[in-house]
């Protein structure tokens, strides 16, 4: 027999993915972080917009991103997004690679 109020309770959403990574090695200052969230929304029916967060702090800057995929092109954007936001952060690690080994030539204590 269910009671009373286990009529108004919720379940947690679940998730696809859920987790806030710190960005900075330990020692180093900050609160540097990524943290993502996507609901799994597998299980519910009808009309469901899924939770999407993507949220890069560093310090006190943080930046959100905005993730919608109501309409084909919602979609299409989505992922277009991602895609774009990761082909720039490769770019970018290469060119700090080549760039740290520069630094690291040039510096009297390699």
């Amino acid at each position: 027999m269910l009671s009373y109020l286990s009529r108004f309770a919720t379940r947690a959403p679940s998730a696809r993915v859920d987790e806030r990574t710190r960005l900075n090695l330990p020692g180093y200052h900050g609160d540097a972080s990524v943290r993502v969230y996507v609901e799994d929304t597998g299980g519910r029916r009808g009309d469901v917009e899924p939770r999407i967060r993507l949220k890069i702090s560093d310090c006190d800057t943080r930046i959100s991103l905005w993730f919608e995929l109501d309409t084909p092109g919602d979609r299409r954007n989505a992922l277009h997004k991602i895609a774009t936001l990761l082909d720039a952060l490769h770019r970018f690690e290469d060119a700090l690679h080549a760039e740290a080994e520069l630094a690291a030539r040039r510096s009297p204590t390699h």
